[in-house]
C-alpha cells in the first residue's frame, strides 16, 4: 500500500546549518456575538532559526482557520 504524507514539514524542504532556534504554537479561542452565535478560531505557528555561513536564516509559517456554527 502506498502512502502519502501532506503535513507541512515534509513539503518544506530543510534549512541546512546548525538549528538555533524551533517554536511551534498553537492556540483556540472561542468568541460569542450580540446574536449568541459562537465562533472559534484556530491559529498555529512555526518559527525556525538557522545559522548558516554567518548568518541568521529565519523562517515563519503561520495559519488561521475560522470555524462558526451551521444555523440550527
Amino acid at each position: 500500500m502506498k502512502t502519502q504524507n501532506t503535513s507541512a514539514t515534509a513539503r518544506r524542504p530543510q534549512l541546512l546549518g546548525k538549528q538555533i532556534h524551533n517554536s511551534m504554537r498553537t492556540s483556540v479561542t472561542t468568541n460569542v456575538d450580540a446574536d449568541g452565535r459562537t465562533t472559534r478560531t484556530l491559529q498555529t505557528s512555526c518559527l525556525e532559526v538557522n545559522w548558516i555561513s554567518g548568518e541568521a536564516v529565519i523562517r515563519f509559517t503561520g495559519s488561521r482557520v475560522e470555524m462558526a456554527k451551521a444555523a440550527a
